[in-house]
């Protein structure tokens, strides 16, 4: 629209011109000596108009030809540009997908094209990596670490990455510690690494950051805290002091916790403190239920003794040696505690088994009986089948006592061959 008003605007003027040019008296003379010329106004301006219009050409002309290697040099750099974005999407592609080759390869391509060259750099870097080609990767890094200067996070991170990779974690961990600005993958890979260099206290204050900012799911958090709690306990707990005082500065939801309440109780009764276990599993058992807790709340439990081999064959009591002392207090609270928790869990092959320790212990042999075999008929294992054979053994049952110790001998065989592949000793 805009141009046929300008051709309109043009015609308009011309005829003008004609009109009035066609009717004009007037003429123009050029003297060049010894020429004169003498032409009408309207061919003098016709002319002059149409050697500016040759002028203009010509000088239009001179300024292409003047700008034409500027431009023929941006249409090199704009395709190279366009070639080395390309190269560089197909790079991220490649190295997103796991094919590192491709993907190292484009990334030389876009580097080479001048393209981002610390983000282009750093790709490569990283699928040299996974190539396992380490001097490749070092020089490739040494090209970001000159692009960079502005924010080394990537290459940083990267490299942080590589050292955990080949086992130099001390040295991955001071490398985190120069990054300008701590984020959330720094922090994931700064907590594997305190963990690994079993640093308990570190990983703990991590876990507590990441979950503030949401990075952890609920369960990664669960498995974290345990772990680190637990490892925490076993590196703190020297004696029987040092252990309750590092259980009494855990948090109150960890003490809770099954996982870390069965860390605390061992390391209690270890140092002689099976008292104090005590209200640890029975805390965390009321809970939340674990068999591996409720086997442990008959552990190393000091106040009875297992039963002389002085009775009778056949009898229908267990009767204490003498000078075994009576079922006392203790042992009377883990009974009853168990049998509570038996009324909640009755096919609980542990919990049977507890129970037939404590019972025996407290001299109970007809009820010990009992629960064992109860145990053994939910689940055959050796701890039950060992109970067993001692307490037929204490009754002077020396067939049942063999019988029992040699199944138990068969389970703790075929769980050493799942263990051990059926070898019997460690490859030199």
């Amino acid at each position: 629209m805009k141009t046929l008003g300008w051709l309109l605007a043009l015609s308009l003027l011309a005829v003008l011109l004609a009109a009035v040019l066609r009717y004009s008296p007037g003429y123009v003379l050029v003297v060049v000596p010894p020429y004169r010329v003498e032409l009408s106004v309207g061919l003098a301006i016709t002319v002059t108009a149409g050697l500016f219009a040759l002028g203009y050409l010509l000088l239009r002309a001179g300024s292409r030809l003047a700008a034409l290697p500027g431009e023929v040099r941006a249409w090199r750099a704009r395709g190279q540009r366009e070639r080395g974005g390309a190269a560089l999407a197909a790079a991220i592609n490649a190295y997103l997908g796991g094919r590192f080759g491709k993907a190292r390869a484009h990334a030389i391509e876009a580097l080479s094209a001048g393209t981002a060259p610390a983000v282009s750099a750093i790709i490569a870097a990283r699928a040299a990596h996974e190539l396992r080609l380490p001097e490749d990767r070092d020089r490739l890094a040494g090209v970001a670490a000159s692009h960079d200067a502005d924010d080394p996070t990537a290459r940083l991170m990267a490299q942080a990455e590589w050292l955990a990779a080949d086992g130099r974690l001390a040295e991955a961990l001071d490398l985190l510690g120069t990054l300008p600005a701590p984020h959330t993958a720094a922090l994931r890979l700064e907590l594997r690494l305190r963990v690994q260099l079993a640093q308990w206290d570190a990983a703990a204050r991590l876990v507590d950051r990441l979950a503030e900012r949401k990075a952890l799911s609920a369960v990664d958090r669960n498995q974290y805290e345990r772990h680190v709690a637990s490892e925490g306990l076993k590196a703190r707990a020297v004696d029987r002091d040092s252990a309750r005082e590092a259980w009494q500065q855990l948090p109150e939801r960890l003490r809770a916790d099954r996982v870390v309440a069965l860390t605390a109780a061992r390391l209690l009764a270890q140092y002689g403190d099976a008292a104090a276990a005590r209200p640890i599993i029975e805390r965390a058992l009321d809970e939340q239920w674990d068999s591996a807790l409720a086997l442990q709340y008959s552990e190393d439990v000091t106040s009875g003794a297992p039963a002389a081999a002085s009775a009778p064959t056949g009898a229908a009591e267990h009767v204490p040696a003498a000078g075994r002392p009576a079922a006392d207090d203790d042992l009377a609270r883990r009974i009853e505690r168990c049998e509570a928790w038996l009324a909640r869990q009755p096919n609980d092959a542990m919990l049977l088994l507890s129970l037939g320790r404590l019972c025996d212990r407290a001299g109970d042999a007809i009820r010990a009986q009992g629960y064992l075999e109860a145990s053994l008929s939910i689940e055959p294992t050796h701890a039950a089948h060992l109970a067993l054979a001692r307490l037929h053994e204490s009754l002077n049952h020396q067939e049942a006592a063999a019988r029992h110790r040699e199944q138990a001998l068969a389970l703790a065989l075929r769980a050493l061959d799942l263990a051990t592949g059926g070898r019997r000793r460690l490859s030199p």
